[in-house]
């Protein structure tokens, strides 16, 4: 079952059962998202996507790595980053995952890593909050609200 979790700094101590024990407590994953926000979009009959943004921090003694996302307002979510070929094209593609080592801070921002939203179900106004369900290999399931704001 997915941890529910409100905007702004969320932190996440993730402890597995097995590694609960005094020698391996230290040596897991932390996570801390922060500012998520979904940017505003009016659904039309055509397939329609936007993209989310937030930060992640991993402040704990271990790894973890983002591998996927969804939400119940589009069809469709996958974890993409924008990268520029060779010509000066800007090209969005899908990553199997972002890895999030101790210490590292991951920006899922405009021009880099973000979640594509595809298949638009619903208009979302600037306000509006969107529910997204982040999946880490080590913490599992994590759910954020994410306001919807202009870009």
């Amino acid at each position: 079952m997915a941890r529910v979790i409100r905007a702004g700094v969320v932190p996440l101590a993730v402890c597995l059962l097995a590694a609960c024990g005094s020698d391996r407590a230290s040596a897991r994953p932390e996570l801390g998202i922060e500012d998520p926000w979904v940017r505003s979009v009016v659904a039309t009959d055509e397939a329609t996507n936007t993209a989310a943004y937030l930060t992640i921090r991993n402040t704990g003694g271990a790894a973890d790595r983002l591998i996927a996302a969804r939400t119940d307002v589009a069809r469709m979510t996958e974890v993409h980053r924008t990268t520029i070929d060779s010509t000066g094209l800007a090209r969005m593609n899908r990553v199997e995952a972002i890895d999030l080592q101790p210490g590292a801070e991951i920006r899922l921002e405009t021009g880099s890593y973000h979640l594509m939203l595809m298949g638009i179900t619903r208009s979302l106004a600037v306000g509006d909050t969107v529910r997204l369900e982040l999946e880490f290999e080590t913490a599992g399931p994590v759910e954020i609200a994410a306001e919807v704001r202009a870009f």
